[in-house]
Parts: structure tokens; C-alpha cells; sequence
């Protein structure tokens, strides 16, 4: 945490103060994709904070990924940064471990994924293992998502994740942090490749 904050520069928006608190809130979400891993935000300098919900006016272009929120936006990554969170949802997630609903380390898996040089759902996997399976286990989840989503029927990963591969990427490691015995119990062959990703296993945590 103390990297990722002398690293980063928190802005407020719509006159916002950034407070010591809101600062730490927000990196400590953001550093549990990372805690145990070689992976870093390399190119992360800003991160942006409304005081809620907001509206930016752009549309979806390549380079950008938006995750939308009821009628305005919770937050936004952009391919090399910033990023962009409504501290109201920023800190409903934070507060509420379990809700299936963290704008911060969606936006945050977004700025994983996007290592690679690409934002499409595969990010740079661990020593050990195999895109094959990664790509297998993914693409099966994903497949049974969208049909379960466009059944009509509720999901364990929110519905959001069914618009592409990579927002189901973001969705998915929000629900094996908030929701993940339920995930291992649901998707095993998931939640094996994104605890090996992570190199966590928090359905053993207490």
C-alpha cells in the first residue's frame, strides 16, 4: 500500500476533498489483486474520485472500458490509466465485503487485464499455468453466465459480466473475493485458475 500511494495521485471531483481515509479505503481494495503477486500498475498515476454516481458525456470507444451503474457510471479504467470511482460505491464495497459489489477491484482487475497489452479477459497468467486452461475454464463460466443471464435466471456473478470477456473477468474476480466459497462451489475450474492467478485462496479464509 505504501507503493501504491506514493505512486499514486488521488484527485477529487465536483469539489470532493480526498481524505486520509478514502485514500487508504481505496488502496487497500486495489492492492489485494496484487498483494501476492509479481503483477503491478505500472502505468497507474491517477485516480480520479467523484463524490458519487457521475456522468462523464463520452461514449464507449476503443482504449476505454466503463463499468455502468443504475443511471450514471460507479466507475471507469482507462487502458493505461487513470482511473475513475464514485466514492459513494468505492466505499459500499468496502464496507460491505460480501454484497457481490466492489467498483474497486472490478475497475482494478480492468488495469490488470490490460498488462497485456490488451483488455479482453486474459491477463498475464502465473508461472504454472497454462492459457489452455485458463481460456477453458473462462470461456465454459462465461458461456453458462450469459445463457443463465439471458434466461432470465439470478446469478452469482452479477449480470454485468455477461456483456464480454473481459467485464466477466472483472465481475468474476469481484465475486472470488467477496463471494468465493459460493464461486468455488459453483465454478471450480474458475475459481482454480483465478485462485492460482491471485495466488490467494479466499474460501479458506476465516
Amino acid at each position: 500500500m505504501n507503493l501504491f500511494l506514493d505512486q499514486v495521485t488521488f484527485r477529487g471531483n465536483l469539489d470532493l476533498e480526498v481524505k486520509e481515509e478514502m485514500r487508504l479505503s481505496i488502496a487497500a481494495q486495489a492492492c489485494l489483486l496484487v498483494v501476492n503477486s509479481p503483477d503491478w500498475y505500472h502505468t497507474l498515476r491517477n485516480v480520479l474520485v467523484y463524490p458519487a454516481a457521475f456522468s462523464t458525456g463520452r461514449g464507449r470507444h476503443d482504449g476505454i472500458v466503463v463499468h455502468e451503474w443504475n443511471s450514471g457510471l460507479a466507475g471507469e479504467s482507462w487502458s493505461r490509466g487513470p482511473i475513475v470511482l464514485s466514492w459513494d460505491h468505492a466505499l459500499q464495497g468496502g464496507l460491505d465485503a460480501d454484497d457481490g459489489h466492489n467498483v474497486v477491484i472490478h475497475e482494478f482487475a480492468h488495469q490488470l487485464d490490460n498488462l497485456t497489452g490488451h483488455t479482453n479477459g486474459i491477463p498475464l497468467l502465473r508461472k504454472g499455468q497454462r492459457y489452455a486452461d485458463w481460456e477453458k475454464a473462462m470461456l465454459d463460466a462465461y458461456r453458462a453466465h450469459v445463457e443463465r443471464v439471458e434466461a432470465g435466471h439470478r446469478t452469482l456473478i452479477d449480470a454485468y459480466g455477461a456483456m464480454n470477456h473481459q467485464e466477466f473477468f472483472a465481475e468474476a474476480t469481484v465475486t472470488f473475493f467477496e463471494k468465493p466459497r459460493a464461486l468455488r462451489r459453483e465454478e471450480p475450474a474458475l475459481y482454480a485458475q483465478l485462485a492460482a492467478l491471485y495466488a490467494l485462496d479466499p474460501a479458506e479464509w476465516n
